[in-house]
């Protein structure tokens, strides 16, 4: 296998999870689906399961606030540019 090939078999990643706020408590979604995937629970749950679920996809783990603003933002994925250091 070829290393551009390679990278591009590694690149490849899920849609972005997102825990969002549904009333009092706060759920998994996924990106682009639009589809909830567990039921309104507590936000240290709904961090765990997203994030289970965002190393599963290599994509991106956003938990939303009570605010509503974007509280984390964690990546789980290939990253092109990796920080120095």
């Amino acid at each position: 296998m070829t290393r551009a090939r390679h990278r591009r078999r590694l690149a490849r990643h899920g849609p972005n999870v997102w825990v969002v706020r549904r009333g009092g408590k706060y759920a998994v979604t996924e990106e682009c689906t639009g589809f909830v995937l567990t039921p309104p629970i507590s936000q240290q749950l709904a961090i765990r399961i997203a994030r289970l679920i965002a190393r599963a996809n290599r994509s991106e783990l956003i938990v939303q606030a009570r605010s509503g603003r974007i509280r984390i933002k964690d990546s789980h994925g290939v990253d092109p540019f990796p920080p120095r250091g």
